[in-house]
């Protein structure tokens, strides 16, 4: 199985960078692979789709999409059909920074997943402990209980997980490697004994940089990574890129 790497851009870029950016992995051949994949603030998703990677093999994401499925009077809001009709192929759902700071819950996920789904999307859905509960012991059954609101999609597919521990995000902390693999092989088996009849790729996202991205990617259960502000910074998502 080929390895991803997920750029997440989150709330940064303007057009000047974006340009010169996506101009530059478009081009080099370390970043320009179909399992590289840039989710760019909503405004830049269709001028990076049509324009600046036109020729290239990258594939987009979103950051999120809607609860609601169809269109109607939900100012805001952008749909899964939306975002497929823009050429998107991917969408994050349930990041902890939507968790922690917009509150987002279960139900809410669930139904943003079957939206992704319905819409052609593949999902991104992001899970991880808070640091209580690395502390008390009780983080494999907190991430149990997020990925099992997923038992209530009736027509499952294809699925990305995303683990990323919330005390690692943004702080340059990261687990050991045996803590990631024990996460992952959890998610994995977790998520095999459910839908064994789809694909399931588990991504390690958390402070990933070039140096440690190699150890991070010897796992064997990890599928790639989710990289947040190291994507920013091309010569080091380049160099996380080619290690892929």
């Amino acid at each position: 199985m080929t390895k991803l790497v997920v750029a997440n851009w989150k709330m940064n870029g303007d057009t000047s960078k974006i340009s010169a950016d996506l101009n530059y992995y478009a081009h080099v051949s370390e970043t320009n692979k179909s399992n590289v994949i840039l989710a760019l603030p909503y405004i830049y998703l269709v001028w990076a789709k049509q324009h600046l990677l036109v020729n290239s093999k990258i594939n987009l994401a979103a950051q999120d999409l809607s609860h609601y499925l169809n269109c109607g009077a939900y100012t805001g809001k952008i749909n899964g059909e939306m975002l497929k009709d823009a050429g998107v192929e991917y969408v994050i759902i349930g990041h902890s920074e939507r968790r922690n700071l917009i509150g987002e819950n279960g139900p809410i996920l669930v139904h943003k997943v079957r939206n992704a789904f319905e819409s052609g999307l593949t999902p991104i859905f992001c899970v991880g402990e808070p640091l209580s509960a690395r502390t008390d012991g009780s983080y494999l059954q907190f991430i149990e209980l997020q990925l099992a609101g997923l038992e209530e999609i009736e027509q499952f597919k294809d699925i990305v997980i995303a683990y990323e521990p919330c005390w690692s995000i943004g702080t340059g902390k990261i687990p050991t490697m045996a803590e990631i693999q024990e996460v992952v092989e959890f998610i994995h088996q977790y998520m095999q004994k459910r839908f064994s009849y789809v694909k399931i790729s588990v991504l390690y996202g958390g402070s990933v940089t070039g140096q440690n991205v190699d150890d991070i990617l010897k796992i064997k259960s990890v599928d790639g990574v989710l990289v947040g502000g190291a994507s920013l910074k091309v010569s080091d998502f380049t160099d996380i890129c080619a290690k892929v």
